[in-house]
């Protein structure tokens, strides 16, 4: 296995195609996107964050983590970069996602 610890990717939005918010303080919301990563290898387990704006001021959305990758109608367990796929990203702030948002991987932590 590869060192996820030091291990970067950055994914941009290209579409969201559905969104399933989560539960207040249960479940967490999961989104359907078709994304390009634009910088190194997204990997199943990786989290993510961005910053989306609110009112003028950027705020931090808590992290998601990926949770499928599928790349050209098959399941995959990464995405390199200039390649596009669909993924599922589960966690809070889902609902928050939009397009052409920019999505960078939370090094150092991962969930696999």
């Amino acid at each position: 296995m590869q060192d996820e610890v030091s291990e970067k990717a950055t994914l941009s939005i290209e579409s969201i195609e559905s969104v399933t918010p989560g539960i207040p303080g249960a479940a967490e919301g999961m989104a359907v996107c078709v994304v390009r990563c634009i910088e190194g290898t997204a990997r199943l387990g990786m989290t993510f964050c961005h910053l989306s704006p609110a009112g003028g001021a950027s705020i931090a959305i808590p992290q998601l983590t990926l949770s499928a990758i599928e790349w050209y109608g098959k399941q995959v367990e990464q995405l390199d970069t200039v390649h596009a796929g669909k993924v599922t990203l589960s966690g809070r702030g889902v609902d928050t996602l939009a397009k052409r948002d920019v999505l960078d991987s939370a090094p150092g932590i991962s969930t696999r």
